[in-house]
């Protein structure tokens, strides 16, 4: 027996086994033109760009240079994020 996953948007429990996304959802989802992730048509913006996207003018946590990205919650450059 596999486990079952809990949609976040209607709390319907599905089996990942059978489903990629929730049955009662899929149809409501979109697919984000930046980044591909699919995600409901009623959210304001894609949470995985939301929680991906650095805030312009945020400061490397280990110099003073630009961050770009985040690593294990920090903002970083593009030098720190490659090291």
């Amino acid at each position: 027996m596999s486990d079952l996953e809990e949609c976040s948007e209607c709390k319907l429990k599905f089996d990942l086994d059978e489903y990629d996304n929730c049955p009662d959802c899929e149809d409501d989802l979109i697919e984000c033109e930046v980044c591909e992730h699919k995600f409901n048509y009623k959210l304001k913006s894609c949470p995985n760009c939301d929680e991906n996207t650095v805030p312009k003018g945020t400061e490397c946590g280990f110099c003073e240079k630009p961050a770009v990205r985040y690593m294990q919650d920090n903002p970083v450059c593009e030098g720190h994020f490659q090291v």
